[in-house]
């Protein structure tokens, strides 16, 4: 769209599910947007607190130059977004408000709204709106055949299907050889108590070893998909599958089979943390024992300044959906990211009404 008509711009960066978070907001506000792709050098490695409102970490692939009109709202995403949101923020004299989804790694006084879940563990804060669910795009609307390679394999495998979403490394979750064949046993136990058969998926995260100890410790009726070695069904599964059966390291892969309004088993992969994880999780669990002591302050001041970056604990975002009841297939995590969805739209318009 041409920058004069685009009333928010979105910073998509090199994460996929962060750049669909961003769409998929984008289109729910229901207003012209400009989709700019941002790509980063050496320089973004460093915390955004050193950076600032420069250009020195990133620049856009677009053919349009980034000028006035400056838009009323950016959204963005991931800890290299942040200065490119500021740099635009700084060009309008402070007039455009910043939408970051997630965490930014940087103090959260800097955004008008951050959209976050509870895997981060943000503080409370009046510019933080922390959703049970992702605000990832719906099931499609018109149904997906599935690829014509796989139509006869379909054909000789038994209902009902369980759709298994297997994601991969994702610090500090690691998809390895024993956390493979304990999924492939979940599986099992699964399509024998349920009947049927089982899709297998991989993802661009799926390492190869761990998908092949999967196929190898199947022992019933299924259909195991590599990625990038044919065509993907996942868009006709995730509207035909029975039930799902998703790891732990994505929250935006378990939404989407939530979504679906169907039954979900998240399966928990090992975490193997660093020390910054460990550090920062020890810290986080002593400061939430005792939220008036110092350590605790100085947890949140760290935390506002950028300075300690809050720890991704998927277990977080399960339990809580966990105590939603969302799992049981009885159709209340549709309802609950639709209302989800509003609220997070509702603020954004706010933002977009007082500019």
């Amino acid at each position: 769209m041409g920058q004069g008509a685009a009333a928010i711009w979105v910073l998509l960066g090199a994460r996929h599910g962060d750049n669909q978070q961003l769409l998929a907001i984008a289109q729910a506000l229901g207003l012209p947007y400009r989709v700019i792709q941002l790509q980063f050098n050496a320089a973004a490695a460093l915390a955004p607190v050193l950076l600032g409102a420069t250009r020195l970490s990133w620049r856009t692939r677009d053919a349009e130059p980034l000028q006035a009109p400056w838009p009323p709202v950016v959204l963005a995403a991931g800890r290299r977004s942040v200065p490119a949101a500021r740099w635009i923020q700084r060009q309008s004299s402070g007039r455009t408000r910043l939408v970051h989804v997630n965490r930014p790694w940087a103090p959260l006084s800097w955004f008008d709204l951050v959209v976050s879940t509870p895997q981060y563990a943000l503080p409370q804060r009046e510019n933080v709106l922390v959703n049970r669910l992702p605000f990832v795009p719906g099931e499609p609307a018109r149904a997906v055949a599935l690829p014509a390679s796989l139509q006869q394999h379909a054909a000789a495998m038994p209902r009902p299907w369980t759709l298994v979403m297997v994601g991969g490394n994702s610090r500090p979750y690691v998809l390895d050889g024993s956390a493979a064949i304990a999924l492939a046993q979940r599986v099992n136990e699964q399509v024998r108590s349920s009947g049927g058969s089982a899709w297998v998926l991989g993802s661009p995260r799926t390492p190869a070893t761990a998908m092949d100890r999967i196929e190898r410790a199947l022992e019933i009726p299924a259909q195991v998909v590599r990625w990038g070695r044919a065509e993907n069904p996942y868009a006709a599964l995730r509207r035909t599958a029975d039930r799902f059966i998703v790891t732990m390291d994505s929250a935006a892969m378990l939404t989407e089979a939530l979504l679906s309004g169907r039954p979900v088993l998240p399966f928990a992969l090992p975490a193997r943390p660093d020390w910054r994880w460990r550090l920062a999780s020890t810290w986080r669990a002593a400061a939430e024992r005792a939220p008036a002591s110092l350590l605790a302050r100085s947890f949140d001041a760290l935390q506002d300044l950028g300075w300690l970056s809050s720890t991704r604990d998927v277990g977080l975002l399960v339990r809580g959906l966990e105590a939603a009841g969302v799992f049981d297939g009885q159709g209340r995590a549709p309802e609950l990211a639709r209302q989800e969805r509003q609220a997070t739209v509702t603020r954004i318009r706010r933002l977009i009404d007082a500019s």
